[in-house]
């Protein structure tokens, strides 16, 4: 049994940032290919060349509001949780090797 009594709050930081960056990349797609392909629905008041390059700012926006989101609750994340590990203890886990044999 192992207990996970703190966690970096940098590195929780950067890999929630950047998890959720790669999830705004993703969402980013989806909307531009949803407003490229039913651009006809908006009638004239938008153009296909509108549409389509609203779409490519959502696929460069997108990654850079989620990742900057994912940074500060990756943060406040790990800062409350050292908060209320150090006031009842952390996590445990149980960690085992793969390589191992169990003993029959």
């Amino acid at each position: 049994m192992v207990k996970i009594e703190k966690i970096g709050v940098a590195s929780a930081a950067k890999i929630y940032g950047l998890t959720l960056g790669a999830l705004g990349f993703v969402i980013g797609i989806f909307y531009a290919l949803f407003l490229t392909a039913f651009t006809g629905l908006f009638g004239d008041e938008i153009s296909s060349f509108g549409a389509g390059g609203l779409g490519i700012v959502m696929v460069i926006v997108f990654p850079i509001m989620y990742g900057i989101m994912g940074f500060i609750f990756g943060a406040l994340g790990a800062i409350v949780y050292n908060f209320v590990a150090s006031k009842i203890g952390g996590l445990e886990i149980t960690l085992s090797k793969d390589d191992e044999i169990p003993m029959m």
